[in-house]
């Protein structure tokens, strides 16, 4: 288990996204289970407050994701530093990310039916992390100058072509979820890249608004989407998050 370790995640440097991903599931489970005890009354956990104002979780989150954005960039790669960067980085995104929605909508929609995007956002979060964790390998470098020269550009021309692009324009159609499994499976992104877009995304927005077939084809595969994986999704914001089920359905 050690050698497996040291061979797969120490040596190829994917440790503090390791510790990355680790402190973010269990900051975001935490902080989730203080903040239903606290809506509960129960426990001695309280809200933090200066004067009338409220002291949401998402400021120490900032504070914390920045320190280890700048920690990161000025330690060296195989440093402790590097590994306390990643710990930071997964706590203070866990704290930002848990009240996303409240940022999006600049108010206190922490436990209504907008809050679910907080739900999104951190279980997205949750499946970039994993990806980024197998795929990264930052401490293996080629043997000589020349060949990384050519491998670096070889590899950079392919990466834009055959993994950037379709992840990108995934994105820009609206498929967030397709786009962080891309990450992984780099023909997932390719397939969700040359179907139709989800209807609201930008890529919808700019290229369907003279199609109204593609507006209406688009509209009826997001509705058969919302169907399928409601329930999976209503599961989660209530148990997970303590947040109402949606019901509305398709729009």
């Amino acid at each position: 288990m050690v050698d497996w370790y040291s061979r797969e995640v120490f040596e190829p440097g994917r440790q503090p996204m390791l510790f990355a991903l680790l402190a973010f599931l269990v900051t975001f489970l935490v902080t989730r289970m203080i903040t239903r005890m606290i809506r509960a009354g129960k426990g001695p956990f309280r809200n933090v407050s200066t004067g009338d104002v409220h002291i949401h979780h998402v400021v120490p989150g900032l504070i914390v994701l920045l320190l280890g954005g700048v920690l990161a960039l000025g330690s060296s790669e195989r440093g402790l530093w590097r590994q306390v960067a990643g710990l930071m980085f997964g706590v203070g995104a866990a704290l930002v990310l848990d009240e996303f929605a409240m940022v999006l909508h600049l108010d206190d929609v922490y436990w209504s039916s907008e809050g679910r995007l907080s739900a999104d956002a951190v279980t997205l979060a949750a499946v970039v992390m994993f990806c980024a964790l197998l795929i990264i390998a930052p401490n293996k470098p080629p043997a000589d100058e020349v060949t990384s020269f050519w491998l670096s550009v070889t590899s950079s021309i392919l990466f834009i072509l055959f993994w950037l692009l379709p992840i990108s324009v995934t994105i820009l159609k609206g498929k967030l979820w397709m786009a962080a499994l891309a990450m992984l499976v780099a023909p997932v992104g390719w397939f969700a890249a040359i179907r139709v877009a989800r209807p609201g995304s930008p890529w919808a927005h700019f290229r369907y608004r003279q199609s109204p077939v593609k507006q209406q084809k688009a509209q009826r595969r997001a509705d058969k989407w919302v169907r399928r994986q409601q329930p999976i999704k209503n599961w989660i914001s209530e148990h997970l998050f303590g947040l109402p089920a949606d019901t509305t359905g398709p729009q």
